[in-house]
């Protein structure tokens, strides 16, 4: 086997073992930046707070119990 082959290998096998991102992470590069966005709605009275703050609560458990994975492992 090439030197070539086992890098692409391994680079594979690294990219399998890496969590997915979520929907959130990948539409706004960050969880922090959608919580930020989600903010700013609501200080501009398009979101309501306290709808909003119970939404934000629940996508961060979410993406910290890595719900998404489950999710892509479904898919």
């Amino acid at each position: 086997m090439s030197l070539r082959t086992l890098q692409r290998r391994v680079a594979k096998l690294e990219k399998a073992g890496k969590p997915r991102a979520s929907p959130i992470v990948i539409a706004y590069g960050s969880f922090e930046a959608f919580v930020d966005e989600a903010y700013a709605g609501m200080r501009a009275g398009k979101l309501d707070q306290n709808d909003m703050l119970d939404v934000i609560e629940a996508l961060r458990g979410w993406e910290v119990r890595g719900v998404w994975a489950m999710a892509y492992a479904t898919s």
